[in-house]
């Protein structure tokens, strides 16, 4: 489930003057402050999905997302030790 707090944060982040340094920070922070990988991921798919593939934000996000994930997607750059999975992000889902 995604905080309000969470999602006020992404907001700022996305609507910034540097939206992809932004949203990498927060996704750093955020992880810093405790949050999950999966909950992190959660947080930018909301986004993902709400946001037009048109609007340039979009690859920010998914980029973002990668990054997240970590594993293949991510190049060596993933901000967790391990590749979240699909079958992990299912078992969340179905927990929300």
């Amino acid at each position: 489930m995604n905080r309000p707090e969470h999602i006020r944060r992404f907001e700022q982040a996305l609507s910034s003057e540097n939206p992809s340094q932004e949203l990498s920070r927060l996704a750093i922070t955020l992880r810093d402050e405790g949050v999950s990988q999966v909950e992190l991921y959660d947080l930018f798919e909301h986004s993902q999905i709400a946001t037009p593939g048109d609007d340039p934000r979009y690859d920010t996000i998914v980029d973002t997302m990668e990054l997240i994930c970590g594993g293949p997607w991510a190049n060596g750059h993933g901000l967790f030790q391990t590749e979240l999975t699909e079958a992990q992000i299912n078992e969340h889902r179905k927990k929300a």
